[in-house]
């Protein structure tokens, strides 16, 4: 299909949406449940979309409708370094994303909530096999949960949800590909002014091509997660342990039962200018026979330049472990559990065996656009270790064969260049525009194809 139908198609949405939209509204999230519509809960004079927020219900009771409707027009060239499966065509790709949500919020009184979400998610354009946990998810109850509220301090919530820790490094809803990640969870919460406790037993979603279909995935998740506001915005503690069971993973090309811990802290800040992060965790537990032995160390530090442009010049690194001697019976490979896809839809590589250097800019060039423009030099940590795709849908290796990979001594993964910018139309109409290449290093050639990726993206947002 041509590029030039894809852009029909897109022009005739993008005017179909644009449709006359209410200023009264006060915060869309990106995790839906998260919504602030506060300063119309008593409006009476509502207009537009605000009709369907605080609903009355009765005394004290009320229902809020809103949703979404996202397209995106990619364009792929040399997937995975130009090695894809045999059922794949062409590792070239034109493709359509379309996702579409709805969610429903009733409040019933001061302690009860309900939160309900449908989505649509589809491609088009792409005649190559689908993976439903990205690309397609016709119709799914995506969340479905109540809070239940004890008093100011406690909450439970139960349920279908959208789940994100920290700097999702760990835990994420995954917004980048088309269909987004839930959990079947029971949370308890203790929020104050200071410090946040999340006591968790979940388990992730795992999302099929057709209508109400969806399953659970055989992994588990118990464990803690805390936040504590040391000093104001200068110093925020997180703190965090869980324990992960899955027979869903492989390392080395081997699959097994893992049983794994992971305990770690992030400390960052939250300030006007100079702002930093780091965090760092350490995993034990058994896979197979093996014990498992492994750590993370991430850190970013960023400066704002300029401030009438929120001109940011930042540098972040990642130091993720990965597998030292396949025969030594310990596994090194790093989890990152369900983590978000770290370099973007470009690159098929996860937080596993691998150590890279990122230096980026951010500006504002107006009030309702920003740009991020960025560099990733990525490195295999171990040699005797692969690359792994990103952990949200099941670590696997990237690369294709087995034999190359176990006499693979290069560890260069390539040179990843960024640009992701977007324009907000008004607080329901977002524009984005990204590109990516990624220059092929020497593993990559030496295990397979290893050629330059090439990644086009344009998408277009409207919340309500």
């Amino acid at each position: 299909m041509k590029i030039n139908k894809y852009i029909i198609y897109l022009t005739i949405l993008l005017n179909t949406i644009a449709a006359p939209i209410s200023k009264a509204q006060n915060k869309i999230s990106l995790v839906r449940y998260n919504d602030d519509f506060s300063s119309l809960k008593k409006d009476t004079l509502k207009k537009g979309f605000d009709k369907l927020k605080y609903i009355k219900l009765g005394e004290n009771k009320n229902l809020s409708i809103g949703g979404e409707i996202r397209e995106q027009f990619q364009y792929y060239e040399n997937q995975n370094f130009g090695d894809v499966p045999h059922s794949v065509t062409n590792p070239n790709a034109i493709q359509v994303w379309q996702r579409i949500m709805l969610h429903t919020n009733i409040e019933l009184g001061n302690k009860i909530r309900l939160f309900s979400q449908i989505s649509s998610t589809f491609r088009f354009g792409n005649p190559d096999p689908l993976v439903p946990e990205i690309d397609e998810n016709q119709l799914s109850i995506h969340q479905m949960f109540i809070d239940y509220k004890f008093n100011e301090k406690w909450l439970t919530r139960i349920g279908r949800q959208e789940v994100f820790y920290g700097n999702h490094r760990l835990f994420t809803f995954r917004e980048g590909p088309n269909t987004r990640l839930a959990f079947d969870a029971v949370i308890i919460k203790h929020n104050t002014t200071k410090r946040k406790y999340d006591f968790f037993v979940m388990t992730p979603v795992i999302s099929q091509k057709g209508i109400f279909d969806d399953k659970s995935f055989k992994e588990v998740v118990i464990g803690l997660y805390t936040t504590e506001k040391i000093y104001k915005n200068h110093i925020i503690l997180d703190s965090y342990s869980f324990f992960f069971s899955s027979d869903k993973r492989t390392y080395n090309y081997t699959s097994g039962n893992e049983k794994r811990e992971t305990s770690g802290i992030r400390l960052y800040s939250e300030n006007n200018n100079f702002n930093y992060e780091v965090e760092a965790n350490y995993q034990k537990g058994k896979f197979n026979n093996q014990k498992i032995k492994a750590y993370s160390f991430s850190a970013d530090v960023n400066h704002k330049l300029i401030d009438k442009n929120k001109f940011i010049v930042g540098f972040n690194v990642n130091y993720m472990s990965g597998d030292k001697n396949e025969n030594d019976n310990q596994l090194n490979t790093y989890n990152s559990i369900f983590s978000k896809p770290p370099f973007g839809l470009v690159a098929p590589i996860g937080l596993s065996n691998i150590i890279n250097f990122n230096p980026y800019i951010k500006i504002n060039p107006t009030a309702k656009s920003n740009i991020y423009a960025g560099t990733y030099w990525l490195s295999r940590l171990s040699y005797q270790d692969d690359i792994y795709s990103p952990g949200a849908g099941g670590a696997l290796e990237t690369r294709p064969n087995n034999p190359l990979f176990n006499n693979a001594t290069s560890k260069s993964i390539g040179t990843l260049f960024v640009i992701e910018s977007n324009f907000y139309l008004n607080k329901n109409i977002t524009f984005s525009f990204d590109t990516s290449y990624l220059k092929s290093g020497s593993y990559p050639k030496e295990t397979g194809s290893g050629k330059d990726i090439l990644y086009l993206s344009f998408k277009s947002n409207y919340k309500f």
